[in-house]
């Protein structure tokens, strides 16, 4: 059980060096302002749902959290390998009759079970937050707090593993923390940008919000399906649907009829089945990327 020995080693360096602590801070405090703004909310508006309660979390949190986490995740990859091989530490660990590819995997799911410590944390966090503002934890409440941050999740694994393809093919970490740190933005920022232009470009005149949605879900898919955070937005981006009612009024010059665009919230879980490929290339692309690096490690001189 080797695999074992590695994943128990990286584990518990994952929590003696604060990393589990370092994210769960980042998680926390990217729920504090959330609490505010509801708690603001329940003083001038009333009392407020489930529902819109979960529909502000997603939005808010969704898009700090696939910054912040993001970035963490691909530099703490980034850095995985290439730092013990400066140090010399790698060296030292093979010697004691364990195979590369042990140790990667090994090192690999200790890192990714030290978010997934953090997430559970954040979890917890998250509802108490929601419940010290007044909101009803409810089973469908609880559930989609921890199927949102599920997907945070993934988010973060696969930038992980990234940042080992990173690692493994740059001897400096200091080179690979700058470079990481430039393929998140490109991943993030630059290219959903291009694509988001050419959704734009070429949507129908009349096209309806949920037909651009769908438009926009499909190019994110195609044309990005190797970045973690654009299918996690395409993921979220269902959790409520958009539904078009006639209102009946009456003036004092008779009765009239209006339409109104109303939201209605679907839940994580509806999103994840409605968007079952997005969620689904966060784990192949995962697996890809750590094949990847892993590969490259195995044939990697540690000199």
């Amino acid at each position: 059980m080797a695999v074992w020995w590695g994943f128990k080693l990286e584990l518990k360096k994952g929590m003696h060096t604060k990393k589990v602590w370092a994210i769960l801070i980042v998680m926390i405090l990217l729920y504090v302002p959330l609490v505010y703004v509801l708690k603001q909310g329940m003083h001038h508006g009333g009392e407020i749902s489930g529902d819109a309660a979960m529909s502000l979390t997603i939005q808010f949190i969704t898009g700090m959290a696939l910054f912040f986490l993001g970035i963490l995740a691909i530099v703490m990859g980034a850095t995985a390998v290439n730092k013990e091989v400066e140090e010399g530490t790698i060296r030292v660990v093979l010697s004691k009759r364990i195979s590369r590819l042990n140790y990667i995997l090994g090192k690999f799911l200790g890192q990714s079970v030290v978010f997934f410590i953090a997430v559970l944390l954040a979890v917890l966090v998250a509802l108490a937050g929601l419940a010290y503002v007044g909101v009803g934890l409810t089973g469908r409440v609880a559930g989609d707090v921890f199927l949102l941050n599920v997907i945070l999740f993934l988010v973060m694994v696969e930038f992980l593993a990234l940042g080992y393809i990173l690692s493994t093919f740059l001897k400096s970490s200091g080179s690979a923390l700058g470079i990481a740190l430039v393929v998140f933005f490109v991943i993030y920022l630059i290219l959903p940008i291009f694509v988001q232009y050419e959704v734009y470009t070429h949507a129908p005149g009349n096209i309806s919000e949920g037909g651009l949605r769908d438009m926009k879900a499909d190019y994110y898919t195609k044309y990005l399906f190797y970045s973690p955070t654009a299918q996690a937005e395409t993921i979220t981006s269902y959790v409520s649907d958009e539904k078009v009612v006639q209102r009946t009024v009456n003036t004092p010059h008779g009765t009239g009829t209006y339409m109104r665009t109303i939201t209605i919230y679907r839940g994580v879980g509806y999103a994840i089945k409605e968007r079952w490929i997005n969620f689904t290339l966060l784990l192949v692309m995962s697996f890809i990327y750590l094949a990847v690096a892993v590969v490259r490690f195995v044939r990697m001189d540690l000199r």
